[in-house]
């Protein structure tokens, strides 16, 4: 097979192909080593090409561009350490099965270990934290086409794929004749696969983070068993108007008093630990219905497959005990009926959520930062008056790249309203978001829950032992002011009280532009309607 010697038209052969094959976003970084790859890049006419300084935001930016989009999105860097700070999104792109397509510039092997600048070990670098690896050297041929092309036809791209491609000077050079290559996109078979379930008198759905789109599915599965469905805030399920659906289980599930003997789980592990917890004690007769099998996921009784391919079949003689269903019920309702009855004006994490909850609109996208802004969602935002399209990084669950995830999901949609809810100390990891250059055609509005530092740490039970500088080395306060952060980016800045919300932000939301919204929160107040609810369902229990 004849080789491609061109740089440039090795780069343009590559860049026809991975735009045959569904990308559309490039997120570029920039160096001399990736110069083939840039140039061609940002000539091909239907590619949407972003500049970042900053590889890791770049890399989040690409992430937040594919979780909205649901299609593969490129990330360029040059050689040597740039390649490195792509690793965090790497890793979160990996555990959350988003398609990224890592292109990192290389140079000639024979420079390893000579001292020559900018060199290192890049072959295979992101080791299991990628779906393929290739590296490629000078023997570029239809051959090496064919190996991408096969990448994405094995099946569907379900998380990063690495490309470390070399260039020899001069990285400019003459171009040849195209190899004429035609990709081969290959249509999946998918087979119908039939389950009985096993007997049962007190059922439980459990609807984690879903990978498809199952969730009228899932709640007519619910009403034919007559089962409880137990939504995580990130299972798209909350918005949907039916006594079958709770959302405050995490209150109650360590104190129920019947257990269930048939879990059927949908999605990823659920967001409480509590309900986690209760997963693990109930693993014997817990199904997990997943298209992507076993990955990442220890549940013993796996389905693969998902819910539109599944024929399931039951007993007649399944019949729900009634008790169970009311006893769910009852707590439910009972939790509910404290949220509610707050007073609005505590400035408390909760009541912040619960406020923010009443102002979202139909198809409003939501990014929710790590650490406690998720947590206290997923407890006490009750259900959606709307369907809200929300999103957060929980396949890691780091708090690195999260203004640069939301950015990239709010450049891709401009048809409704975006949002971030993000703590002080996540914001400030990842203020080289707000270089990135098209930032002035991106409309988000951030909201900042100061509590002053990683106040999730002073909630975890070694956080009550009086350890020894553990505000200094565990809670981090930020030293910078929220406000200065916005001056030097020349963002719109507000300061409201939690309860000011509903007035306020809905007007700011609309305003053209990236948006901080500062709200100062008393993290020790958070206590007070914990308290009140867990003294309540002791008493019920």
């Amino acid at each position: 097979m004849k080789n491609i010697k061109s740089n440039l038209t090795w780069s343009k052969q590559l860049v026809n192909l991975l735009y045959n094959k569904g990308v559309r976003h490039v997120c570029i970084s920039p160096g001399s080593r990736n110069t083939p790859l840039i140039y061609e890049f940002t000539n091909h006419s239907k590619l949407k090409c972003y500049s970042h300084i900053d590889e890791r935001s770049a890399s989040f930016f690409g992430l937040g561009i594919a979780k909205k989009t649901k299609s593969p999105v490129v990330i360029l860097t040059t050689s040597g350490t740039a390649t490195a700070n792509l690793f965090p999104a790497i890793i979160e792109g990996y555990m959350s099965m988003i398609p990224l397509i890592i292109i990192t510039a290389d140079r000639p092997k024979s420079l390893l270990n000579t001292g020559e600048n900018q060199t290192i070990y890049q072959k295979n670098i992101y080791g299991n934290y990628t779906k393929h690896a290739l590296d490629i050297g000078y023997k570029r041929s239809i051959g090496t086409l064919k190996k991408i092309d096969k990448m994405f036809n094995t099946k569907k791209i379900n998380g990063p794929i690495h490309f470390n491609i070399r260039f020899d000077e001069p990285l400019i050079d003459k171009t040849e004749k195209l190899i004429s290559y035609i990709p081969k996109n290959l249509k999946n078979k998918v087979k119908k696969v039939s389950i009985t379930l096993p007997l049962f008198k007190r059922p439980l759905i459990i609807c984690g983070g879903l990978s498809q789109n199952d969730s009228n599915k899932i709640l007519t599965l619910a009403n034919k068993i007559n089962s409880p469905i137990f939504t995580d805030i990130l299972s798209d399920m909350r918005h949907i108007e039916s006594e079958k659906i709770k959302v405050y289980y995490n209150h109650y599930i360590e104190h129920l008093k019947f257990k269930p003997d048939f879990i059927l789980r949908f999605g990823r592990k659920p967001t409480s630990k509590k309900l986690c917890h209760f997963l693990n004690k109930n693993k014997n007769h817990t199904f997990l219905l997943e298209p992507y099998g076993n990955f990442n996921d220890d549940c013993k009784n796996i389905i693969k497959s998902t819910l539109n391919n599944t024929i399931i079949k039951f007993s007649s003689k399944n019949s729900t005990d009634q008790s169970w269903i009311d006893h769910i019920d009852m707590l439910e309702s009972s939790i509910e009926k404290i949220i509610n009855t707050q007073n609005s004006k505590q400035n408390n994490e909760p009541n912040l959520i619960r406020a923010l909850q009443t102002i979202f609109e139909q198809e409003d996208c939501l990014f929710i930062g790590n650490s406690t802004p998720i947590r206290t969602f997923d407890q006490f935002s009750g259900k959606f008056k709307t369907k809200v399209n929300i999103f957060s990084n929980r396949g890691a669950s780091g708090i690195d790249g999260l203004t640069s995830t939301a950015m990239g999901i709010a450049e891709t949609n401009n048809l409704s309203r975006n949002f971030l809810v993000i703590g002080d100390v996540s914001l400030f990891h990842d203020t080289n978001a707000f270089h990135i250059k098209s930032s002035k055609t991106i409309d988000l509005t951030i909201i900042v829950i100061n509590n002053k530092g990683g106040q999730i740490f002073s909630k975890i039970d070694y956080g009550s032992k009086n350890i020894k500088q553990f505000e200094k080395y565990w809670i981090t306060p930020p030293s910078t002011k929220i406000k200065d952060l916005a001056n030097l980016y020349k963002l719109k800045y507000y300061k409201f009280k939690n309860d000011e919300i509903e007035k306020k932000l809905k007007k700011i939301s609309l305003l053209k532009g990236v948006k901080i919204i500062e709200v100062v929160i008393d993290a020790s107040k958070d206590l007070i309607i914990k308290e009140k609810i867990e003294n309540t369902i002791k008493q019920l229990a």
